[in-house]
């Protein structure tokens, strides 16, 4: 038996970003079909470390995945830490193939952002602010201007250099010249939408700078004791939508605004997607989206980088 395996390499040759957006819009419409199984994450909690299994499973035409996605949340921000995603064959469990290394998490999450931006921001939307300079924001970015055609882009992050370094790399990976902002304020005002994701564990912006029409990505945290965004955004939101609702359920009274008439109004981004829940129905509405991470996106991502390095 021969296993295919590939690494951070092959992910960044094989596939656009374009082309991985739509993979993960496709996972999110199995979603809302009730095609893909995406519960939520697990944790092993062991002597030296933690392991997070990301699990799902999904039918289509061809016959059906199903695999998990596997790291070791002791060192989360480790600059070698690696992640395992494993692809099995609904049909008979035969292994299709592995992808390992730090790749393809930050594409998949980039690219399901692309899919918010794409279902959820004004169609004329051409300024976007970026909150955050980590790897995150690099796909999110590219991810959004996949799918919006962006004539001004404003970045800010704590430390100069990174912010900076992070204008200059990124203005020529996608064709606009990106400005480094001098605080969080500068980055969002006057965005169109408006992309968050730090590690920060207390609101990096206000909402009352969120102009209305603006679409706005929650990326990194997002818990009552550590945030990134104010709950007042929440609550000043029109429509709060997340990707991954058993997640959002998961998290319990964690959540920013668990237990407020807010957590209630929130829904799915496949089901607006489908057509099942109501979107942007303004120009002038605020909207919102939680990152979480559908289960079962991996998979489908790895597959397809299987499917395309086997071609």
């Amino acid at each position: 038996m021969t296993v295919q395996v590939l690494g951070d390499g092959d992910v960044q040759r094989l596939i656009t970003m374009s082309e991985s957006v739509e993979v993960m819009a496709e996972a999110c419409r199995r979603h809302a079909a009730g095609t893909q199984a995406a519960p939520a994450r697990l944790a092993a909690p062991l002597e030296w470390g933690q392991l997070v299994f990301t699990a799902g499973a999904y039918t289509n035409p061809t016959g059906g995945r199903i695999g998990f996605r596997v790291y070791d949340m002791e060192h989360f921000g480790s600059a070698n830490r690696d992640e395992l995603v494993a692809v099995f064959d609904t049909t008979d469990g035969s292994l299709v193939g592995l992808v390992a290394g730090s790749a393809l998490g930050p594409l998949r999450t980039g690219a399901i952002g692309g899919v918010a931006v794409d279902t959820l921001s004004r169609a004329d939307a051409q300024t976007l602010g970026l909150v955050g300079t980590g790897k995150q924001a690099r796909t999110q970015l590219q991810a959004a201007c996949a799918v919006r055609r962006f004539t001004r882009i404003r970045a800010f992050s704590r430390t100069e250099e990174s912010r900076r370094e992070f204008c200059r790399e990124m203005s020529g990976t996608v064709g606009v010249d990106i400005e480094p902002a001098n605080s969080a304020q500068q980055a969002v005002s006057g965005a169109d939408v408006v992309i968050c994701s730090t590690v920060s564990n207390s609101p990096v912006l206000e909402a009352d700078w969120i102009e209305a029409g603006t679409h706005v990505q929650n990326v990194g945290p997002k818990f009552r004791d550590s945030s990134e965004l104010p709950s007042a955004l929440y609550e000043r939101a029109n429509v709060l939508v997340t990707d991954a609702p058993a997640q959002l359920a998961d998290y319990g009274d964690r959540f920013l605004v668990a237990g407020t008439p807010d957590a209630e109004r929130v829904v799915s981004l496949g089901e607006v997607i489908s057509g099942d829940a109501e979107g942007r129905t303004g120009d002038d509405q605020v909207t919102l989206f939680c990152s979480l991470g559908l289960a079962g996106t991996e998979v489908a991502l790895a597959d397809r980088l299987l499917e395309l390095a086997a071609a």
